[in-house]
């Protein structure tokens, strides 16, 4: 009897001494990959003439597979990354691609689809993949390539599907209309969004203010109808740019702060790159380039045009509503040496601050009333979940700040804003202006 352990990633294994074997699913035995059975050989009698290029960037992939279809007849040639493989496309001619979704970057995968599409269109195309994480991205898979195969796979599935195709080859074409991406867009507009609510949600700098779905994306649908006619060569529009205007001051008025606005934009743009990656099957390359750069300086002219507007409203709520000099603020931090220097630049900056030294201080001071709390990650978790319930108890109306580190975002507190302490003092002071002009604002409202 033979001995095998498991491989990841694919259901065929390796026995103890180092060979591949498969399983055989008629008879559950584990046989040596490079028998190959009479039944396989009658099975796939062109097997042998059949050359297959694997595109994956895991290591044990590269090695078993190639092993374990050579034992099948398979001729088959492996590349780890994009580059290699579309050199190997340029200059070999195969019949059958398997590609992983993912080799080097999300979704590049599509691109080596593409290019076997274009330059060897009779090449059956596979795409191996994990559980995609929208229903959507697997139906776009179904529509681009000719068959997909969830890791881990049976090897005996993979084969059964390879020699099937190859047997009925009218089945496997798939005949794409290339499109403009401007059409493109257009078509999956809805999913974009949901894409990009989904991204923007994940983020803290964005996600520090408390938002609605709707207010995340209230202006998000007339960004893309903008984006859409900049793919289209046209660009932002007056309307776009008046609601560009709206969306920086609405954003201001939120208590946002103008990090927060350029990472919308980094993501939309994020957002837009995956997906054309994964329709490159379906869109029109002639026109690709430029179509991309035009959407790219449309969603940099919106964004630009949005903070000038959160700045000017900014300004101008400072002269109209928001007089920092005097405001009261209470900072609390378990560093020392970081609570003086920023409490030195928000004196500088016109506040009037009181610093705790000690936990019997701070639970003193917590007692009086404030404009803000600055609370610092340095403290306990449950030093400041306390600390923040006692001060809302006390001043019902004035906001938290909390200047927070990456592994404290996972604390749930009851803030209003939140700054990484590694954005120094200007990012501080912009949000606490930011947090006190959004309690001034709803007090005017």
């Amino acid at each position: 009897m033979i001995r095998v352990r498991a491989c990841t990633g694919f259901g065929f294994l390796r026995g103890f001494d180092g060979n591949p074997c498969v399983r055989r699913r008629a008879t559950g035995l584990f046989l040596p990959a490079n028998v190959v059975t009479e039944n396989f050989i009658q099975l796939d009698g062109m097997a042998e003439q059949t050359k297959i290029l694997l595109v994956d960037d895991e290591p044990g992939i590269r090695t078993t597979l190639p092993a374990v279809l050579t034992g099948f007849g398979f001729s088959i040639t492996a590349a780890a990354t994009v580059p290699e493989a579309l050199q190997l496309v340029a200059t070999q001619q195969f019949d059958i691609l398997i590609a992983d979704l993912n080799i080097g970057q999300p979704g590049d995968g599509f691109t080596v689809v593409s290019a076997m599409r274009r330059t060897q269109p009779k090449a059956i195309t596979f795409i191996l993949t994990g559980y995609p994480a929208f229903e959507t991205a697997l139906e776009a898979i179904r529509q681009q390539v000719d068959d997909y195969l969830i890791k881990p796979t049976d090897i005996e599935m993979l084969v059964e599907k390879i020699r099937r195709k190859l047997a009925n080859p009218k089945a496997s074409a798939h005949h794409i209309e290339a499109r403009r991406l401007a059409e493109i867009l257009d078509r999956n507009k809805r999913e974009i969004v949901q894409r990009w609510l989904h991204a923007a949600k994940q983020d803290p700098l964005i996600t520090s203010v408390k938002l609605s779905d709707h207010e995340l994306t209230e202006q998000l649908t007339s960004v893309f109808e903008e984006v859409i006619s900049g793919a289209s060569g046209q660009p932002l529009s007056e309307g776009g740019l008046r609601i560009a205007g709206d969306h920086g001051r609405a954003r201001f008025e939120q208590g946002c702060t103008i990090s927060a606005v350029m990472r919308e934009g980094r993501i939309l743009q994020r957002v837009l790159s995956h997906f054309i990656q994964e329709n490159l099957l379906g869109t029109d390359i002639s026109s690709l380039i430029p179509d991309v750069m035009r959407v790219g300086e449309t969603v940099q002219a919106y964004f630009e045009a949005s903070i000038r507007e959160f700045v000017h409203a900014r300004h101008s709520a400072k002269e109209a509503t928001v007089q920092t000099k005097g405001k009261l603020l209470l900072l609390l931090s378990a560093d020392r040496e970081l609570a003086l220097l920023r409490e030195h630049a928000l004196r500088q900056a016109g506040y009037s601050v009181t610093a705790a030294d000690s936990r019997k201080e701070a639970l003193r001071f917590l007692k009086q009333s404030f404009d803000l709390l600055v609370i610092s990650y340095s403290m306990l978790s449950k030093n400041i979940t306390e600390m923040t319930e006692l001060f809302r108890e006390q001043n019902p109306h004035s906001p938290i700040v909390t200047v927070t580190k990456g592994k404290w975002q996972r604390v749930k507190l009851d803030a209003d804003h939140a700054v990484s302490g590694e954005e120094g003092p200007a990012a501080l002071i912009e949000a606490v202006e930011a947090a006190l002009n959004r309690k001034q604002l709803r007090r005017i409202k």
